[in-house]
């Protein structure tokens, strides 16, 4: 087994690892969801250009005839990066406490101030950070911003 299999074999398995994290673990770490909001995905080009990539790679590894255990490591990074760029829906789950974004909690109380933008967005500002939700359907973000102006602690 070469250093080049073993590196290969780590991504894969830890690509793997948060892909199960991502879909059935984070879930069960946060409060009861009322709803959920589809999010904005990453631009379809950057994973496109990803995946040509690694196809690429793939190609040329089975040109070589090199091992099949590389072969599968690659074929099975393509299939991640198929399922996180092209497949995974990402979405923000409201609860009665609050919102999880990209895997962070964020309480209503802890919002200071909020506001929508002219191209769709809505911008959460906390004590020390911005973020930035950029949903798919306009009636998601009316309905996320109304229950947030409707939080008694704002």
């Amino acid at each position: 087994m070469t250093l080049q299999t073993v590196i290969l074999g780590t991504i894969v398995i830890l690509c793997a690892a948060l892909a199960v994290y991502s879909e059935w673990l984070r879930p069960l770490r946060y409060p009861l969801t009322q709803w959920t909001i589809p999010l904005r995905r990453l631009s379809r080009k950057d994973w496109g250009i990803v995946t040509v990539l690694l196809l690429v790679v793939f190609i040329q590894q089975r040109l070589r005839a090199e091992g099949y255990l590389n072969s599968g490591l690659l074929l099975g990074l393509i299939l991640l990066t198929l399922w996180c760029g092209w497949i995974r829906q990402p979405i923000a789950r409201v609860s009665a406490e609050g919102i999880v974004i990209n895997g962070q909690f964020i309480r209503w109380a802890h919002i200071k101030h909020y506001h929508l933008t002219a191209e769709g967005a809505l911008i959460l500002t906390l004590a020390q950070q911005q973020v930035t939700l950029c949903v798919q359907h306009a009636d998601d973000l009316q309905r996320l911003y109304q229950h947030i102006i409707a939080q008694p602690n704002q």
